[in-house]
């Protein structure tokens, strides 16, 4: 696998898509953006049948350009197993409820092997380069953060919920989080990003989100799944930055080549140990699912061919909310998880015949 092939297998394999350069998300008109600062339909509430609502999860969507993106996995995989942040600027488009992010840029914080936090230093370098960004034409503002999880996944921890939680009460923000350990293993970046929920907002679909976090940190992330929800994530690139991408893509090129096999290595044995105690939840679910009851006290089967008999019409319903819960049952997300496994053993192995041949 040469370093050509490779980038072209990176974007595909990351669905990096390319966009025009006449694009209008490259405009920025600071007077519009103002007015949708002030607006801030992601915090109004609207009259629903006399009852005012809001839309807790009223962004859906992050488009990150590809330069931010190795920026980002560059800075992640430079602090080892130690964590480290930084900052993205973009801005926030109420049309399509998407966030975009063009660049970002790291900050000087302190971390360790399971968190970090910004102190008043890097608040300061902070101000000084988004200021130094707009005196060469660079007016986006800050629109979110980002710090790394090497190693173990991306989602929020309890301190992280409640930076995102302060930043989300100014203008729209988002947090990321990369695992540079996991990205440099797949070749396709292991990435999250989250917005947290107001107070009298809390997600149906925390186990959704309990099931893509590594088992021993289940407990931990369990206590929080309910305080925030993910965005689509989605990346682009143009040819107006394409030198610059080609630069970067050399650095990471050389990060992944120089990356020893130990880490790989952890990697899968951790893998395979998930995967083997999502087989045996699974066991235990399909076994409990033979002598579970409803809510008469008869079986499922029971309680579906009475459904089937009383009326025929439910059928198709019911069988649509069977697919819809199928894929959350633990045999299904042991199936996933068993093939990213298959994926990350497999480039591994490539890489490190690369290596071979081009070091001995």
């Amino acid at each position: 696998m040469d370093d050509d092939h490779a980038r072209r297998t990176f974007e595909a394999a990351n669905g990096i898509v390319e966009l025009d350069p006449s694009d209008n998300i490259y405009t920025h008109d600071a007077d519009a953006y103002q007015r949708v600062l002030r607006e801030a339909p992601w915090r109004r509430y609207v009259c629903s049948v006399g009852v005012l609502t809001s839309d807790p999860e009223y962004f859906q969507h992050i488009r990150i350009s590809a330069i931010a993106l190795l920026k980002m996995v560059l800075h992640a995989k430079s602090g080892g197993n130690i964590e480290v942040m930084g900052l993205m600027q973009g801005r926030a488009c109420t049309e399509t409820r998407t966030l975009y992010v063009f660049d970002a840029f790291a900050l000087p914080v302190h971390g360790t092997e399971t968190r970090v936090n910004a102190q008043n230093e890097a608040y300061e370098y902070m101000v000084t380069q988004l200021e130094h960004a707009r005196a060469v034409g660079r007016d986006e503002p800050a629109i979110g953060w980002y710090h790394s999880h090497p190693g173990y996944g991306c989602w929020l921890s309890g301190i992280d919920v409640q930076t995102q939680q302060t930043n989300q009460q100014q203008d729209p923000f988002v947090a990321v989080v990369i695992d540079p350990l996991r990205t440099m293993t797949l070749g396709q970046v292991d990435i999250g990003a989250f917005r947290t929920y107001p107070d009298d907002a809390r997600s149906d679909h925390a186990r959704r989100a309990r099931d893509a976090v590594p088992l021993y940190k289940a407990e931990e992330y369990g206590a929080h799944a309910d305080k925030y929800y993910a965005l689509d994530v989605q990346y682009f690139r143009s040819s107006l930055d394409a030198r610059l991408f080609e630069l970067l893509w050399q650095q990471y090129w050389t990060h992944a080549l120089a990356q020893t096999p130990a880490v790989p290595r952890a990697l899968a044995a951790q893998g395979t140990e998930e995967l083997a105690t999502r087989l045996q939840a699974a066991a235990d679910s399909m076994a409990a699912s033979a002598t579970a009851v409803g809510p008469s006290g008869s079986s499922l089967t029971q309680a579906i061919r009475a459904v089937s008999r009383a009326a025929p019409d439910a059928c198709g319903a019911l069988a649509d909310a069977l697919e819809q819960r199928d894929a959350m049952q633990p045999l299904s997300t042991a199936a996933v998880s068993a093939k990213a496994l298959a994926a990350g053993v497999q480039r591994s192995e490539a890489q490190q015949q690369l290596q071979r041949s081009l070091f001995g």
